[in-house]
């Protein structure tokens, strides 16, 4: 990428007219043009002001946050509402990796597998469930390892290990869970479509053994 350096002298005068400078240099800063202009340095003396600007090519920064949606069930494997989810987020921290953690919502089409992305015209007139949200919206990447949940006073261990990359398509995953126990349980993903708008069944779920802490003394 080029850039050029342009060196300006302009006379300041009174201090209306250097407001007015600066108000100048702001519109041009933050236009929406094809240049973006950064001002290095200022400098001023006998009253003349030298300005160090450099003109770099604007791109847009802007991407698709990665994120994961995982819909917690109860012990009889019914939905948790977002008082009860609440209850769980609160136990968190706020965030896990790249990852920070959110109460969120999944919009289900009428077969409760299906999901809307939140930018698709047909979200608001999707089915809602609440669901514990892992995003990254700063980097649109994720490598979201593993989180315990506790409720009811068990705890469940959910190892994800999902890669998220920032041109990935299916960057939005809905994950089902298993109904709440104790213990350590893998999502396995081997073989799976990776359809952009079907949920992870739960039945991705895998139990696997621990070894429990070692004892000192």
């Amino acid at each position: 990428m080029k850039s050029s350096i342009i060196e300006t002298r302009i006379d300041v005068g009174s201090p209306l007219r250097w407001r007015r400078l600066i108000l100048l240099l702001t519109t041009v800063l933050l236009g929406g043009g094809g240049l973006c202009i950064v001002v290095n340095s200022i400098r001023t003396a006998s009253g003349a002001a030298s300005i160090n600007v450099t003109r770099t090519p604007a791109y847009a920064q802007s991407c698709n946050p990665a994120v994961v949606d995982y819909i917690l069930r109860d012990e009889k494997g019914k939905v948790l509402t977002e008082t009860e989810l609440k209850t769980v987020y609160e136990q968190l921290p706020k965030a896990i990796g790249d990852a920070s953690l959110d109460v969120g919502q999944v919009s289900f089409a009428a077969d409760g597998k299906t999901f809307y992305w939140p930018e698709f015209v047909d979200w608001p007139r999707g089915i809602k469930q609440p669901a514990l949200e892992f995003a990254n919206a700063a980097t649109c990447t994720m490598h979201l390892t593993e989180v315990t949940l506790t409720y009811h006073g068990k705890r469940m261990r959910l190892i994800f290990d999902l890669d998220i990359g920032r041109a990935q398509p299916d960057r939005r995953p809905v994950i089902d869970s298993l109904p709440f126990q104790e213990g350590s349980f893998a999502l396995d993903l081997n073989g799976w479509s990776r359809d952009l708008n079907k949920q992870i069944p739960a039945n991705r779920w895998h139990k696997i053994k621990t070894k429990p802490p070692r004892r000192i003394g």
